[in-house]
């Protein structure tokens, strides 16, 4: 006689979603990284603001993101529609969102060559950021509940974000950034401008990608959300009225994973924030460098995802957390100490070329090297962070009865919010301090800060991100944990589903 399954049995070997969706979701995963043009030197170069004023803004727009993240949260929680929790927010979204996106592309032409203190420009910025943090906040707590309760099957689920990352590579790495990459290094290197021209071209540059990649992306979001599905419905299913503010905060306590992520992210925003986009930029004068240097390894990059399903069956997420963290710092320490090895030829140093740091040919190999290695766990550093946010508020299900995915979410980030703010602050100074240059003197730094921005690209984000290992150790959900979890979970969320339509019944009677 065959062995009758166990509802959590059924639950692994079943598919909940078809082609379509899985299409849906692909093309909403490419969506996020469509508009990934690298807006660093935007904001120092394109529409430069002081360093010191971007730094005391900071706290009021933390103040603000803090706020409005709390009242989002709790608002999207209540929400029930029959269309679901989140779907309705990320139908709007396209409307009420991406048109204030857009218009920080134009706001150079609004303040063009304007003192990097002109009041104007520094309020209309400031503003549209806080606007846009607001809209920011609705669309990614919808976005975070939205994939995390596609389908009851956790299996299904790792493999659908393993999907995403792979095919929406080309939307991230591969098509607008690299393109608007190659056309940036044409633009600021063309010999027969002024410096003033081609920061004009600059400023069309950003404004053409800026704006298509915008519209584009959110497209794409918009058929995601009118095809996908909500289909986890908690422990709390049977409940009259979704869970209190203060059970949730209680709840939060309780989740012991979710708060070793929330310290590793504290930790992690007192650090130095690497500075390679300057590096190839301002001091190289060569955007493209990550794009070249990353030929060896690209290859390696797709390969990569094969291997992180049977990865995640075979160790905790925790374990491959913490490796794919500390995989790329001890060769950042490495290329550190060889770009600081003298050049002994003359023909360079007259050129002014005194290290190897300042030689494009001998780093793009040294970084060619580290990125190569560093390819063969991409797969891994693009899934396990969303696995890792996924069983943490499963975690918070199984220990409390109860989804909370916006509150959790925005509970989780308040702290390293806060504290990203004062690091962010602490960057700028730093930027500051050493004497980067701003706007028409972006690329031409002193002797000084070209070091300086060196070794805030390698050897101190090496050194830093060691302040981050401890929470990851105490992560407590080991892979038995992780297998007990999702069995225990399969029975309730069946339970609580059963005993919900029963008081339907029971009231339709």
């Amino acid at each position: 006689m065959a062995k009758k399954k166990t509802i959590q049995e059924k639950d692994i070997g079943r598919r909940y979603v078809g082609t379509r969706e899985t299409a849906a979701y692909v093309l909403y995963d490419v969506a996020q990284n469509v508009p990934s043009i690298d807006m660093g030197e935007f904001g120092l170069r394109v529409l430069p603001i002081d360093l010191k004023i971007s730094a005391l803004l900071g706290p009021f727009a933390t103040a603000w993101d803090i706020i409005n993240d709390l009242f989002c949260a709790a608002w999207v929680d209540k929400t029930r529609t029959r269309f679901g929790k989140f779907k309705p927010y990320l139908v709007l979204y396209p409307i009420y969102g991406i048109p204030m996106r857009l218009l920080l592309f134009l706001l150079p032409f609004f303040f063009w060559n304007t003192a990097n203190d002109f009041l104007p420009k520094v309020a209309m910025n400031f503003a549209l950021g806080l606007f846009n943090e607001l809209t920011g906040t609705i669309s990614g707590i919808c976005r975070t509940g939205m994939l995390a309760n596609i389908t009851p099957n956790p299996e299904e689920r790792l493999l659908l974000i393993t999907k995403a990352n792979l095919y929406s590579m080309a939307g991230e790495d591969f098509i607008p950034k690299q393109l608007f990459t190659v056309l940036r290094d044409i633009v600021s290197n063309a010999k027969d401008k002024s410096l003033t021209q081609i920061n004009i071209n600059m400023r069309s540059l950003y404004l053409i990608f800026g704006m298509s990649t915008i519209i584009i992306a959110g497209a794409l979001s918009l058929y995601f959300a009118i095809v996908a599905k909500e289909r986890v419905f908690g422990s709390e299913a049977a409940r009259e009225k979704p869970p209190s503010l203060k059970e949730q905060v209680l709840a939060l306590r309780r989740n012991r994973p979710l708060l070793m992520m929330m310290l590793a992210e504290v930790l992690g925003n007192f650090k130095v924030n690497s500075q390679s986009g300057h590096y190839h930029k301002a001091i190289l004068n060569f955007a493209s460098f990550g794009l070249v240097s990353g030929l060896p390894g690209g290859p390696l990059s797709f390969i990569s995802y094969a291997w992180v399903p049977k990865l995640r069956r075979r160790f905790s997420t925790k374990a491959l957390w913490i490796l794919k963290d500390y995989i790329n710092p001890p060769m950042l320490v490495l290329i550190y100490f060889f770009g600081r090895i003298k050049t002994r030829s003359p023909d360079k140093i007259r050129r002014g070329i005194t290290h190897n740091y300042l030689d494009l040919v001998p780093m793009l190999i040294a970084f060619g090297i580290q990125n190569t290695i560093d390819m063969c766990f991409y797969g891994m550093g693009k899934v396990i962070p969303e696995e890792l946010r996924n069983e943490c508020i499963d975690y918070g299900e199984w220990k409390s009865g109860f989804r909370s995915e916006g509150m959790t979410g925005v509970l989780r980030s308040l702290p390293a919010k806060i504290t990203s703010t004062l690091g962010a602050s602490m960057n700028n100074l730093i930027l500051d301090a050493v004497g980067f240059r701003l706007g028409n003197d972006y690329i031409n730094q002193s002797e000084k800060t070209k070091a300086s921005v060196f070794a805030l690209s390698t050897i101190l984000p090496a050194l830093f991100s060691l302040v981050t290992l401890a929470p990851k150790l105490l992560f407590n959900i080991t892979k038995k944990d992780r297998e007990v979890m999702y069995a225990e979970l399969a029975e309730r969320r069946a339970a609580a589903v059963a005993a919900a339509q029963g008081i339907e019944l029971e009231q339709a009677g």
